[in-house]
């Protein structure tokens, strides 16, 4: 007689088995991820007669087989097992008698391979049942139903219980959620449903199969933890490359960005058999190492034989919503023969010029040999048409694209990093403290990026059950190498449901009087324990630092209103942060104590400031002051208040748009201000104009700019837009690539663009009399507002990765902001009394809202 495994189809992806254990299994129902993938499997249809039949299939009250299985391209579906005996007859009697009763509801037999299946059918949903040896098996895709005839009836077909042998007869813990048994190359084949891209060589080839015991912690979190095998030391899987690896401790995490949407870490205790084993499972399309080692007189394996460290790979956001990896190689040993090798290639294979750039302590390379890190890594790392490189302490870091490249570095001066975040450490401490392969996913973070390479379908479940997505909160999926299998561990931090949003406004929102009108405020970040704090002048030219708790630290009466930006540097370069911002006529610089740092506050000539910005050429925290007047004078100051050479002013006769800005592009500075009238002047750092500037746009300007840096003079552009409704773009040779006229409804509408805060995007602005629209770069219409018009507006456009981005209206005459998301939402239900609001996410990811009303100064909730 078949036992429910014996029927279990050889393509099933994974088999969940239920325990005896009530709670865990109560538990289990109960976390959201479940709800997901019932959602993902349509499970939970709003077609309420075959609801009951979900509600059956997945009850649980007795051992109970689930397995998976790919139904189409983009689709996948479960198959139920169920021991059959009275209680589940009497159920399924009771099911068809109210069936039998519900209009719309038909009921049907058929016969396949000499089995009759049942089937309930209502409009497009089919549920298909079978009995076989005292066996209940059903499914809400028939054709699943009759796999599992065919594995019964077929001679000689090999069951999955057949190709889990290795597995299949592992010890399995009792009180617990009951177990997992995965097959790992089709749930390679499963995850690809989701995907337009062709899945990586890494995922297609992992390993054979997995026993995971599935638990539930006192706090909720969900473990899966039990072994991974392979059928052989010679099937050329990605697990055999660790078969002579003792488990590594993750020590990357303290130069692993917060920002990272996913880290992968490779344990490796034996370098030269690391290397060995990666020879032999490279991918068919992988470059052969050995042409360009010879080539270049450089012995690869030399380099590995003594490695003993971590390969890290980050996955970071670019401004374009796609994924930029960066590549870390600690080695324990030290990390010069690395960069002694890497600095030989790069000055071998550089034709004219070997690329240089300092950029604070380090010193950023590129080696110009395609897909290089693919060659040396792969399959653990594929892709990098460009590769630059720069190392500190015992790690070398490798990245695709300069900017992220710099980004990242930054990150690790500025202790944002996983190894320095409390929430981060507190879930690493939940996971494997060594393993020989872990990848982290930073899910709140991902999933916005993911979804731009999912099939559509997927693309818009993600959007439907954001939700529910937000409580899946960080994941770890980890493998060690323990004798002849490798011990696997998958954890998931869940989130606890939300509180009301009364609830929420309650106890979040926290108000500080003052006693004079508040005047203006920035959001500033502690360097003591990274939290926000807010810096704020009043009318009565007092600035204060109120803490994220609403307590005032400290009070500075100041001679004059500042006037431009507010910059927080290091200006002792000792990682601690102060406040750099300008009145007329003084520079200030005041630590966040309250005090002022020597010799300021130091007075200039310069009365009319209008913009204020903070140069710094190589990230070398040797500052530079660059102030714009109203009336079309630069000045520029070192750190201690001397105007410099060329700079006492440099005369440009007209006010700017904006602030103007240094740019160090292809190896060369650049200071850019754009004059109102549209002339355009680019210069360098002794204020000498560069060939081909100043350019005249003969167009008056609107709003900010927005740059592309490309990997040419030629293809750096610049995107500017007119007032009258014309955008402009020219690149860095001073020559104007394209003029588009923009769609107007009235005569007198108006154009700027707006930038978002670190310029990674933009937005078109367009506002007439009774309209206020703002277009993406694409010039699709994201934002449309017809209760403002021509009031006078402020805008914010802040982007904080992710998906989240935000757009903040203030309309100056009526005192009140709104929120908007750039699919066009309105956040805020109701508009918000306020003369100025910005929004910035809390250490926790919570987006907080900030805002003034007169004396009144608000941190709340955004939702």
């Amino acid at each position: 007689m078949a036992s429910s495994w014996d029927l279990v189809p050889p393509e099933t992806v994974l088999v969940y088995e239920s325990s005896t254990c009530a709670k865990c299994i109560e538990d289990l129902k109960n976390m959201p991820l479940v709800e997901l993938i019932s959602r993902a499997a349509r499970l939970t249809e709003e077609d309420e007669p075959l609801k009951e039949l979900s509600e059956f299939t997945t009850s649980f009250q007795q051992p109970t087989l689930v397995s998976l299985h790919i139904t189409k391209k983009e689709n996948f579906d479960f198959i139920f097992y169920l021991p059959f005996n009275k209680n589940v007859q009497l159920r399924i009697d009771l099911v068809l008698e109210k069936f039998r009763k519900t209009k719309g509801v038909k009921l049907a037999v058929r016969e396949f391979n000499g089995i009759q299946i049942n089937e309930v059918v209502h409009k497009k949903t089919v549920f298909s049942w079978i009995i076989i040896d005292n066996n209940w098996i059903g499914s809400f895709t028939p054709i699943l139903v009759e796999d599992v005839i065919r594995t019964y009836t077929t001679e000689g077909v090999k069951n999955f219980k057949h190709a889990l042998s290795s597995v299949y007869q592992l010890p399995k813990l009792k009180k617990d959620g009951g177990n997992v048994y995965v097959h790992l190359q089709n749930f390679a084949k499963w995850f690809s449903l989701f995907t337009n891209e062709k899945p990586p060589y890494l995922t297609k080839q992992f390993g054979q199969s997995a026993l995971l015991d599935v638990k539930i912690n006192d706090d909720h979190n969900l473990v899966l933890n039990g072994f991974s095998v392979e059928r052989s030391a010679t099937d050329n899987f990605v697990l055999s490359v660790f078969q002579n690896q003792t488990p590594v401790p993750f020590q990357l995490k303290n130069v692993v960005p917060n920002r990272s949407l996913m880290f992968a870490s490779y344990g490796i205790s034996d370098g030269r058999s690391f290397y060995e084993g990666i020879k032999n499972i490279k991918s068919p399309d992988t470059d052969s190492l050995n042409t360009l080692s010879k080539s270049l007189n450089i012995d690869f394996e030399n380099l590995f034989e003594s490695f003993s460290g971590e390969i890290g790979v980050s996955w970071m956001e670019n401004r374009d919503e796609t994924f930029s990896r960066v590549i870390l190689i600690n080695n324990g040993k030290g990390i010069d023969e690395w960069m002694k090798a890497s600095n030989a290639i790069a000055n071998a294979l550089s034709i004219d010029t070997i690329f240089f750039e300092k950029y604070g302590s380090y010193e950023i390379r590129e080696i110009p040999a395609y897909r290089f890190p693919e060659k040396l890594l792969g399959p653990f790392v594929t892709g990098f048409d460009r590769t630059f490189y720069t190392s500190s302490g015992n790690t070398m870091f490798m990245a695709e694209d300069l900017a992220i490249l710099k980004k990242f570095l930054n990150d690790i001066d500025n202790e944002d990093t996983w190894g320095k975040s409390v929430a981060q450490n507190t879930f690493l401490e939940s996971t494997l403290l060594e393993s020989n392969i872990s990848l982290f996913i930073n899910t709140p973070k991902i999933w916005n990026i993911i979804k731009n390479a999912m099939h559509p379908r997927w693309s818009k479940f993600i959007d439907q059950n954001e939700t529910l997505l937000n409580s899946l909160g960080m994941g770890a999926i980890q493998f060690s190498h323990l004798n002849d299998s490798y011990y696997t561990n998958i954890s998931w931090d869940l989130k606890t449901a939300n509180t009301s949003k009364t609830e929420r406004e309650r106890k979040d929102r926290l108000m500080v009087n003052f006693e004079h009108p508040i005047a203006r405020f920035e959001i500033v970040k502690s360097h003591v324990d990274r939290t926000d704090e807010i810096l704020l002048q009043d009318s009565a030219k007092n600035l204060s630092l109120i803490s994220g708790n609403g307590k005032v630290l400290w009070q500075v009466n100041l001679p004059d209103f500042i006037v431009g930006e507010v910059h927080q540097i290091d200006f002792l370069a000792n990682g601690k942060l102060q406040y750099f911002f300008a009145t007329p006529g003084q520079l200030h610089v005041i630590d966040r104590l309250g005090n002022y740092v020597e010799p300021y506050p130091v007075s200039i000539t310069e009365t009319e400031i209008e913009f204020v910005s903070v140069v710094d050429y190589d990230h070398s925290k040797k500052y530079r002051w660059l102030i714009a007047s109203r009336s079309g004078r630069l000045w520029m100051f070192d750190k201690s208040g001397t105007n410099l050479e060329g700079w006492q002013p440099r005369i440009i006769d007209e006010r700017l748009i904006t602030a103007p800005r240094h740019y160090r592009i292809l190896g060369r500075d650049y200071i850019l201000a754009i004059r109102r009238d549209g002339i355009v002047n680019l210069m360098n750092r002794r204020s000498e104009f560069v060939k081909n500037f100043p350019l005249d746009l003969k167009s008056e300007i609107g709003g900010d700019y927005f740059i592309e840096v490309g990997k040419t003079r030629a293809n750096t552009l610049f995107t500017v837009i007119g007032k009258d409704g014309v955008r402009i773009t020219f690149n860095l040779e001073g020559k104007i690539q394209t003029k588009e006229v923009l769609v107007k409804n009235t005569l007198d509408a108006k154009f700027w663009m707006l930038t978002e805060k670190d310029m990674d995007s933009y937005l078109i602005v367009r506002q007439e009399p009774k309209q206020l629209t703002m277009l993406n770069p694409d010039l699709q219409e994201v934002v449309i507002s017809d209760f403002i018009g021509n009031n006078p507006i402020h805008l914010e456009y802040q982007n904080f990765g992710s998906g989240r981005k935000y757009i903040v209206i203030t309309d100056l005459s009526q005192d009140l902001s709104f929120v908007y998301n750039l699919k066009g939402t309105l956040l805020t239900t109701l508009p918000i009394d306020s003369f100025g609001l910005k929004v910035k996410p809390d250490a926790s990811g919570e987006e907080k809202l900030y805002y003034y009303l007169s004396k009144n100064f608000t941190i709340g909730s955004l939702e």
